[in-house]
């Protein structure tokens, strides 16, 4: 191959020299196609990178780059040399690392038991220790065939198939040697050697595994184009994740270019660093099947992941979650979805005016990870297990959320999964969310956004009343400007609460109705025309008549009503809260009635949308509050008409 790649090379350039016809030049590309094959070593060597290059300077050249015909063979030659070259390389690795030879018969056999001493053999501490390994062998053959044999049954049971452990260590009575440095050595040469008969004593060396990730085939492809081994399955007891609002099932062919959009890929596809997502994981206690991966079409066959910039806010102010108050049913929340958290505490938005705030450089200060894993301890959230957005799933990381700052492993170890320090996380809120609440709240187009401080943080400490009122009325304002999208989080409870304001705000007083079994999540707000198909036989079409409207985005258009609670009006003031919501900004405050009160709109009834739900003038008499489910039978939907 050498050979004639220089011959086709020499050929190139002397058409090129002698400004030969593009008949001839189509000619030795003709041949390039038939008679190159592109392996991975021939590719990288330097007879082979000549004549690709050459390939490409003859397609450019003057008079010859016009030609369709030359430009089609050269497309061809450089699809070649990219998928022969990756697939030869693909298979010497898997053959490298997967592939075991038989056991000789006509040997004597005997069986070898590969022991985890790496905990003893470590200046930091190992808490991962394998369990005995018994492999096959035979007395005359090289040890590195059983080495490779060990090798490969335990990466099967421990690490991920991307990213086996490669670089071991024999504790023998001359010392501590490479598996490398054995593997010439026959199996009854290194028996003899052993302080216990037909016991390998090995260490694991994992800080020496950097090779591994810039040969595996896993580079090759996107995640979602990668493929598993038929014994790397996703376990049964791994947890279904909450799909964004923007995450669309189905046929993505029609979505338009450049827009971002999710693709929902097996976490086992993403890999991380090869020790911890794997079939086997005992931690964390709570690991999610799939990821939502951001993405966004180049072609229409084209998908390339969707950049998003760190330093970006892209969380709501009133979603930010705090560590040592986030439940375990809000940490599950975030499995699978893209999180957002960062190392400085939220502003504080009700500083008094003037108040300088100290400058932050955000894009050092936050960080976008893929959530994957959930620790609990003692039935609360512990550590959150996150994959580098930026590093597409290599490098791991893990988020204390108890709010104690403390470490996760010993420092001291190069391998250890690395601790950011968090101030605050959430959900992050990206491009195709947006599109859905636009959708929802806003059809015809115009600008709509997420204001980051549409709703409480439930994290502030009591208030007098005054400053209560002064920080709620800006929400307010906040909430019912029209180029935002008012948004409400029904919480982990999922339940709303509505009924007769005036008769709800007592401290003693409840809510009439009580709605439960809603989604939790950033749910939509809205005040629409009532449609005509709620209207009853006998009654006339009224142009005014305006309907609450609170959804979970992405939910099914033809999915049926059904009446999920009812509450009477004798005031005029009608109310809808998420419980949660409402629950959290009432403990910001210390009098439930005048808190309440204030919700109520005095002006010219444009600031219907409150934080935590909707309060609106209404006439007296039954309200019905009507609802649909999702496929899984959760509440994704409410409408109350007025």
């Amino acid at each position: 191959m050498e050979a004639l790649a220089a011959e086709l090379t020499r050929l190139l350039d002397e058409a090129i020299r002698d400004e030969q016809s593009n008949e001839e030049i189509l000619t030795i590309l003709q041949r390039i196609k038939d008679e190159i094959v592109w392996g991975h070593a021939f590719s990288q060597s330097e007879s082979g990178t000549a004549l690709y290059l050459a390939v490409g300077i003859c397609s450019a050249a003057r008079g010859h780059g016009e030609d369709k015909r030359i430009s089609a063979l050269h497309k061809v030659i450089a699809e070649a040399h990219y998928t022969q070259s990756r697939d030869d390389d693909i298979r010497q690795t898997e053959a490298l690392w997967w592939n075991i030879d038989p056991v000789p018969d006509d040997d004597e056999r005997l069986t070898l038991e590969f022991r985890d001493v790496t905990a003893d053999h470590k200046t930091w501490t190992v808490n991962e220790v394998w369990p005995p390994e018994t492999v096959e062998g035979s007395q005359g053959e090289a040890f590195g065939r059983v080495a490779q044999r060990f090798r490969v049954q335990a990466n099967r049971k421990h690490r991920h198939p991307y990213y086996p452990s490669l670089q071991f260590d024999a504790i023998l009575k001359s010392g501590r040697v490479s598996f490398s440095a054995l593997v010439e050595r026959t199996v009854a040469d290194v028996v003899s050697d052993l302080s216990e008969e037909r016991i390998v004593p090995f260490v694991r060396n994992d800080e020496d595994n950097h090779a591994v990730y810039s040969s595996s085939p896993a580079r090759h492809f996107d995640a979602w184009e990668r493929t598993l081994p038929e014994w790397c399955k996703t376990p049964d007891h791994w947890v279904e994740p909450t799909p964004p609002p923007g995450f669309v099932e189905g046929d993505i062919d029609q979505l338009p270019l450049k827009e971002q959009y999710y693709i929902k890929v097996p976490t086992l596809l993403m890999g991380g660093t090869g020790r911890l997502i794997i079939p086997s994981a005992k931690q964390p206690n709570v690991i999610s099947r799939s990821l939502f991966v951001p993405v966004r079409k180049l072609q229409n066959e084209l998908i390339t992941f969707y950049n998003l910039e760190r330093d970006a806010d892209l969380v709501p102010y009133s979603a930010h979650l705090v560590p040592g108050q986030i439940t375990v049913d809000a940490a599950r929340a975030l499995l699978g979805r893209v999180v957002q958290s960062s190392t400085e505490p939220l502003p504080d938005w009700d500083a008094e005016p003037g108040v300088k705030r100290r400058k932050i450089n955000k894009y050092a200060t936050q960080t976008l990870g893929y959530a994957w894993g959930l620790q609990t301890e003692e039935g609360k959230a512990a550590w959150l297990f996150c994959m580098d957005f930026g590093s597409r799933g290599v490098f791991e990381y893990v988020l204390d959320l108890t709010g104690q700052n403390r470490t996760y492993g010993d420092w001291r170890s190069p391998i250890v999964t690395r601790t950011l320090c968090c101030a605050w996380l959430r959900v992050a809120v990206l491009p195709a969310d947006v599109r859905v609440m636009k959708a929802g709240s806003n059809p015809g187009g115009g600008e709509t956004s997420v204001d980051r401080r549409t709703e409480p943080p439930s994290t502030d400490g009591v208030l007098p009343y005054n400053e209560w009122r002064d920080r709620t009325d800006r929400w307010k304002r906040a909430l019912n400007r029209k180029r935002n999208a008012p948004v409400v989080e029904v919480g982990p409870d999922g339940t709303f609460v509505g009924g007769d304001l005036e008769l709800s705000k007592g401290d003693v007083d409840e809510f009439e109705a009580e709605v439960t079994g809603a989604k939790p999540g950033i749910w939509l707000m809205a005040i629409e025309p009532s449609p005509r198909e709620e209207l009853g036989e006998d009654e006339e079409i009224d142009e005014e008549a305006k309907t609450i409207r609170i959804r979970a985005p992405a939910t099914d258009p033809e999915a049926a009503w059904e009446v999920v609670g009812s509450f009477s009006v004798d005031s005029g003031i009608i109310c809808l809260f998420s419980k949660h919501a409402l629950d959290a900004i009432l403990a910001t405050g210390t009098d439930r009635q005048a808190m309440l009160e204030a919700f109520i709109d005095d002006d010219e009834g444009d600031r219907v949308f409150v934080p935590s739900g909707v309060v609106v003038s209404g006439n007296d008499g039954g309200y019905d509050i009507k609802g649909r489910r999702d496929a899984e039978g959760s509440i994704v939907e409410l409408r109350l008409r007025l």
